[in-house]
């Protein structure tokens, strides 16, 4: 996903600790035309697994699961 490599290079911000906070473009705030983007890699990478579901860790990232599940 390299199009999310230049986007963490481009937006990301390191803090103290060597925290990379991306929540210009994927947390707070959220570039859909970038989520899309990720949906279309994940469908790209998994186009021959049989995949019907979408599960995250943390209940917020539930958006995630709604953009790339359109993909698929």
């Amino acid at each position: 996903m390299n199009f999310l490599e230049e986007r963490i290079v481009k937006d990301g911000v390191v803090k103290e600790g060597n925290v990379l906070k991306v929540d210009s473009f994927l947390n707070h705030q959220m570039d859909i035309k970038l989520l899309d983007q990720m949906g279309a890699e994940f469908k790209r990478r998994f186009a021959k697994k049989p995949i019907n579901k979408i599960l995250t860790i943390e209940a917020s990232r539930d958006r995630y699961c709604l953009r790339g599940g359109t993909a698929f």
